[in-house]
């Protein structure tokens, strides 16, 4: 059955690997982000895709996003969320409290506003992602802050599942407990880095299976985890 996807963040290292394997599946897919220019971009490579600019900063913004989107093929049965700030290597002491405050909108708020706006929209066959680091766990040097907001964004998840009526639609996080090999960082990667693609093949697989992975908050380590 075709799949009518919303992806925001698509235009990033991973939302583009979800984004080509679900236009590969003959998906009715909507591409979403904040720079029009990337998304022209991610448009050329997939004629077929629709792109809606849009932006998850405040519960208004992401009824706009919503709007639009939704009015691309009359509805949305599946939203992968798939946004965060770019990583900055910094002492936790060397970092203000506005900054602090400024990850959290861009890394936990961003998936707050878009569960608040989007579940309530979706049937309750639907699909709600949101994708997630693996540092929520351990903490490296100068990256305290993203342990911090890495576990804050599962515990939001799972609280939201905690209060969500069973007739609602399926809600989950996907943590990505590895390297990404994306378009970023290909002359970088190595051969047991996760790759965009691996992300997109598991995130729909998900989608077209959700009884197959029950728990709330699912992780991908290994490229032979992926569909698994």
């Amino acid at each position: 059955m075709t799949k009518r996807l919303l992806i925001v963040g698509a235009s990033g290292d991973v939302g583009r690997g979800i984004t080509e394997v679900s236009v590969q599946k003959g998906w009715q897919v909507v591409a979403s982000g904040r720079n029009e220019q990337k998304l022209q971009e991610l448009k050329s490579l997939h004629n077929e895709l629709a792109i809606v600019a849009g932006d998850l900063c405040s519960e208004a913004q992401a009824e706009q996003l919503w709007s639009k989107a939704v009015g691309v093929y009359g509805g949305i049965d599946a939203v992968v969320i798939s946004v965060n700030a770019p990583v900055v290597d910094q002492y936790l002491f060397d970092a203000t409290a506005d900054e602090l405050l400024g990850l959290f909108q861009s890394n936990v708020l961003s998936h707050f506003n878009a569960a608040k706006t989007f579940i309530p929209k979706l049937a309750a066959d639907g699909m709600f992602i949101g994708i997630g680091g693996g540092m929520a766990d351990f903490i490296m040097p100068k990256m305290a802050h993203q342990s911090i907001l890495q576990s804050a964004l599962r515990q939001m998840y799972r609280g939201i599942v905690k209060e969500a009526t069973k007739e609602g639609p399926s809600i989950k996080e996907l943590m990505i407990l590895s390297m990404v090999n994306g378009a970023s960082r290909r002359d970088i990667a190595k051969p047991d880095w996760i790759t965009d693609l691996d992300i997109g093949n598991h995130v729909c697989t998900i989608i077209e299976t959700p009884d197959e992975f029950p728990k709330t908050v699912l992780s991908l380590q290994k490229r032979d985890q992926v569909g698994q």
